[in-house]
């Protein structure tokens, strides 16, 4: 039996992350190793989405996954190293340990997975190689020679130097791990990339672990099913079957499945409770009672769900003493009138993370006064939202008045002169008083005056008299301020 059982295996190729602080080097290191330009491609420098890529080294085949940078995509580094059975540690010589590197051996460790380290941009002048390798000695990363075990290769990955030493290392530890799949098995893998695209439909981007994945059988992960309709390879090139620890681009899921799913094909149709829609949405509750903040509500879109979970981490993560932030439904796709109709429902702000409106959501956001942010950089967008945040905390006055002259006081009644520098201001309003730019108290406005004429409203930028009353003198110099 257990020589039956050995037949069924077959060896695999390791698949390979590569991690480490922002700008140490890792998409340099991937474009040299690929000979294509990845990094031109993408916004701000900062790879920002999850891609998988074959490589051939020695007559072997390496599959590289290409984590983003950003200290905001922890998540999908951390997803990243799950999924691979070895890792690269690059660490820049010119700048040493820094927080994503910590942040990375903290994910390799907990997740127990095998790397090397490679210490990059030897050839700059101001590069230390000691220092760095005392830097990750002090963060428990023991290299060999320098009383540990962990390979390590030094390179330049914007010369290509050392490059090819560091892909036989990949290639020995490999080795070592002894990784095979049973040709037999179901194919089981990880969906590492998920969305909508407007042309495919729903196209999910999974590394296949064991098993083989073929085109026309069942497919399903705990969120989502289907049939594989179609199956690309890496290259784009439409294949029948993949083997492990082959990147595979699959179109036929019903429903958008989640970033970090285990997938499952096969002959037997898999039964799953679940709603079909065409992108993954969750409803969140409203302000507790006893909650008193004020609410920033937003629509969060994205292109694709790796990045739309990124952005809604951070996000959900920001500073909300003040004001609190309500993420109404999360989605991925373009953004379209639906969500319009949402945002002019609930008082909502509708987010785009490098996606852009449909341009029937554009026309409706136009006629509805909604607020439609977008950008292909996450900070900017995050940047936008605290602006937001702050006009709700601090809001603009609806009229500001600057107190001219003073004509009269008795008891809380003041009779004053001034001259209204923006807005409005109106009766029977209650406004705030201003004093060197800061609040001393509260009026209320009885009566007012422009010229002789008894008016209920004065514009911008008239001159009136003030009827007010207040338990606050009142002097020249002072800002009365008027919100809703």
């Amino acid at each position: 039996m257990a020589e039956t059982q050995e037949k069924k295996l077959l060896p695999r190729s390791p698949v390979v992350v590569v991690m480490g602080h922002v700008d140490h080097g890792k998409t340099t290191l991937l474009d040299y190793i690929k000979k294509t330009n990845v990094a031109a491609r993408e916004a701000g420098g900062i790879t920002q989405s999850i891609g998988a890529y074959e490589i051939f080294h020695n007559g072997k085949i390496i599959t590289f996954i290409d984590t983003p940078g950003h200290e905001a995509f922890s998540k999908m580094r951390a997803r990243g190293a799950q999924v691979a059975d070895l890792a690269i540690l690059i660490v820049a010589a010119d700048d040493g340990v820094q927080p994503q590197t910590k942040e990375s051996i903290q994910i390799l460790k907990e997740t127990k997975t095998p790397f090397i380290v490679a210490i990059n941009k030897v050839d700059k002048p101001n590069a230390d190689v000691e220092k760095t390798k005392n830097d990750l000695m002090q963060n428990e990363v023991y290299l060999e020679g320098f009383g540990g075990n962990i390979s390590w290769q030094q390179i330049s990955a914007k010369q290509g130097n050392g490059v090819n030493e560091l892909l036989d290392l990949i290639i020995l530890a490999a080795d070592l791990e002894n990784l095979t799949y049973d040709t037999q098995a179901d194919a089981k893998g990880i969906i590492i990339e998920a969305k909508l695209d407007s042309r495919r439909g729903i196209t999910a981007i999974g590394i296949l672990k064991d098993g083989i994945l073929k085109s026309g059988k069942y497919i399903s992960t705990p969120h989502a099913c289907g049939k594989v309709k179609v199956l690309e390879n890496f290259a784009g090139e439409r294949v029948n079957q993949l083997i492990p620890s082959s990147p595979a681009l699959i179109l036929g899921f019903d429903t958008l499945p989640e970033i970090g799913e285990e997938f499952t094909s096969g002959d037997i149709e898999p039964i799953i409770a679940q709603t079909k829609e065409q992108t993954r949405i969750r409803k969140m509750t409203g302000i507790e009672p006893a909650d008193k903040r004020p609410s920033l509500n937003l629509i969060m879109k994205a292109d694709v769900s790796g990045s739309l979970e990124a952005m809604v981490s951070i996000i959900k993560n920001l500073p909300q003493e003040a004001v609190r932030i309500n993420i109404l439904s999360e989605s991925v796709g373009e953004i379209t009138d639906g969500d319009v109709k949402g945002a002019a429902t609930n008082g909502a702000i509708i987010i785009g993370f490098n996606n852009k409106p449909n341009k029937a959501a554009e026309n409706l956001a136009k006629s509805q006064d909604i607020k439609i942010i977008t950008s292909k950089i996450i900070y900017e967008l995050v940047k936008s939202i605290e602006d937001e945040m702050k006009a709700i905390e601090k809001p603009a006055p609806l009229g500001e008045v600057e107190i001219l002259a003073k004509f009269s006081h008795k008891g809380k009644t003041q009779l004053i002169g001034g001259k209204v520098l923006n807005g409005f201001i109106k009766v029977n309003i209650p406004i705030k008083i201003i004093r060197d730019g800061e609040g001393i108290g509260s009026a209320r406005i009885a009566n007012l005056r422009q010229g002789k004429q008894e008016v209920l409203q004065v514009n911008s930028p008239n001159e009136c008299g003030i009827l007010v009353e207040s338990g606050n003198v009142i002097e020249i110099g002072d800002h009365l301020l008027y919100y809703r």
